[in-house]
């Protein structure tokens, strides 16, 4: 017997010399737990890089090429066996029909994915209090409810749990959970991300920064897609401030030139003498289209919703000369946040489009930010009891921002269901159809509603 094994050994010119082929695959935090324990070289790499390195060349450039053979061998059957292997001790071995039961079962039901818990030099202390999260942990700054390249699922097959990497269940079921039009626009991509940020009783407020647009990532990184983002508020404390946009009467030259000089030679900046803000309430819906500059402010919790995002491109232009956990200065990006800012967003431009009054759509339903600047519309659910909605052959995200738990189900089928708990990011496939959402408490709830727009596939993505 000749066993072949290692990194990329099941690419197509390799395969027909194998009579059994199998694959085993690592969660994303699993992934991040072995590199930082040394177990881990690049692709092409006789050494180790230090661990911040490995992670940059990882998510730039390592993932990509994984993603890529594992996306081609989940949609093209080609494995004959499929292993969890995040435990080498207690790895799980399906067969490629189980697998493929599993995963198309799976598509049939609204579904939550297993959350990430990162720390972070801003982080607050509400998901820690609320998802009794390890005392250990100094704070939480980021929750990843659903990022797609770094979360799992966890699935019953049997009596035994199996936990897989997101991006490999709706690699292989994209058309029924996203819905064709969708797969084909995004080429297999999970079109929109959502995570938490958590500043609450924090020491300070997020940096301020920008993203880059599509033109730059196709021209400097050759790359598909720009990245947007949203915030919605939905807890705050005393003082909470969302800051977006210039103000109307800010000399941006001269903010550039502060921002450098705090950069190299350590000066404090007054930014909120240039960066405008809004006064920070739940409900507060904004919107951040690629170049906008922004922060989520001190002592707030945040749903962050952002467009695709293959290489997440962070240009902070101020940090506040703030050291890492490590006592190291952070790293600033004013040139390209210079090259990418658009200067002319506002106050009066922001208040005039990307932060919106809720506009009536239905009984119960509400548009809280829609622009032609993003794919994606943000809405609003309010119900006492019940209320219907219908994926009209695209998903649905739906999150419980007040209330206690509800339940998720199809409404031909109520056993393809779903109970959600405060705070829950719930994914609710394309081939679901009509739904209910049911109130399994007594307070009113109110649920925040992402899905892709009407004409989205016009979109110069």
């Amino acid at each position: 017997m000749v066993i072949v094994y290692g990194l990329g050994c099941l690419v197509s010119e390799m395969r027909p010399s194998y009579d059994l082929k199998c694959y085993l695959d690592v969660t994303p935090k699993e992934t991040m737990l072995r590199i930082r324990r040394g177990h881990y070289v690049n692709l092409g790499m006789a050494a180790p890089l230090t661990t911040p390195l490995i992670i940059r060349r990882c998510y730039y450039c390592d993932f990509e090429v994984a993603v890529g053979l594992r996306k081609e061998l989940l949609q093209e059957d080609i494995c004959d066996y499929y292993f969890e292997s995040d435990h080498v001790d207690d790895m799980k071995m399906l067969p490629r029909e189980a697998l493929r039961d599993v995963f198309a079962s799976l598509a049939a039901y609204p579904f939550r994915c297993k959350p990430v818990y990162l720390e972070g030099v801003w982080g607050g202390s509400y998901f820690t209090r609320i998802r009794h999260l390890p005392r250990t942990m100094r704070n939480c700054a980021w929750v990843f409810d659903l990022i797609p390249m770094e979360v799992s699922i966890l699935v019953e097959v049997g009596e035994t749990v199996v936990e897989f990497p997101f991006c490999s269940f709706f690699m292989k079921e994209g058309d029924r959970v996203l819905g064709p039009s969708v797969v084909k626009k995004f080429g297999g991509y999970f079109p929109i991300r959502f995570n938490w940020d958590d500043s609450w009783h924090s020491s300070g407020n997020m940096s301020i920064q920008c993203h880059s647009g599509a033109a730059f990532n196709r021209q400097k990184y050759n790359e598909f897609g720009r990245q947007d983002e949203s915030y919605y508020v939905v807890a705050t404390g005393h003082g909470a401030k969302t800051f977006l946009g210039f103000r109307d009467d800010a000399d941006t030259q001269e903010f550039f030139k502060a921002i450098e000089a705090a950069d190299t030679k350590g000066q404090p900046v007054d930014y909120q003498k240039y960066i405008s803000y809004e006064e920070s309430k739940p409900g507060l819906q904004v919107m951040i289209p690629a170049g906008t500059v922004h922060s989520s402010g001190r002592n707030q919790v945040v749903l962050e919703i952002g467009s695709l995002t293959i290489g997440s491109y962070t240009y902070k232009m101020y940090d506040y000369l703030r050291l890492d956990f490590d006592g190291k200065q952070r790293p600033i990006h004013t040139a390209l946040g210079k090259e990418n800012v658009v200067t002319s967003r506002t106050t009066s431009w922001v208040r005039d489009n990307i932060v919106q009054k809720p506009r009536k759509v239905r009984e119960g339903e509400y548009i809280v930010g829609e622009h032609d600047l993003l794919y994606f519309s943000l809405r609003r659910l309010e119900f006492e009891k019940t209320i219907e909605d219908d994926t009209r052959g695209r998903f649905h995200v739906l999150t419980l921002v007040d209330g206690d738990r509800v339940r998720i189900r199809s409404k031909a089928d109520p056993t393809r269901c779903y109970e959600a708990s405060y705070l829950d990011i719930v994914v609710v496939p394309a081939d679901m159809g009509e739904y209910v959402i049911e109130n399994l408490g007594v307070e009113p709830i109110c649920i925040h509603k992402t899905l892709l727009k009407d004409g989205y596939e016009d979109d110069n993505q």
